[in-house]
């Protein structure tokens, strides 16, 4: 389970959160939306280990993972589908596997 305690994060001057407290427990789906500059990406930074809280604590289990696509893209003339779809090397493994049966 993802667990945030009061956890304060800002960015510069900008408070994102300010004593957020939330539990997501195993198998439940959660949908993050907001304007840009809200937080979002940070929030993910944050739960990555890129950023840090400026105060409270959060809890991720250590043998979780979790999968993120960055905002850019760089440029190519593949959709963003087929993009992160490449990156999948087990799905591209078998997908070779069926096409050459």
């Amino acid at each position: 389970m993802i667990t945030l305690k009061n956890v304060t994060l800002r960015r510069s001057a900008k408070v994102l959160l300010d004593g957020a407290t939330v539990t997501i427990n195993p198998g439940e789906k959660v949908g993050l939306v907001g304007r840009n500059g809200a937080g979002k990406s940070s929030l993910f930074a944050l739960l990555n280990g890129g950023l840090h809280e400026d105060a409270g604590e959060y809890y991720i289990p250590t043998q979780w993972r979790m999968g993120q696509v960055s905002q850019d893209m760089p440029e190519t003339d593949q959709s963003a589908t087929d993009f992160v779809i490449e990156g999948d090397t087990v799905l591209l493994d078998a997908r070779a596997e069926v096409a050459a049966a």
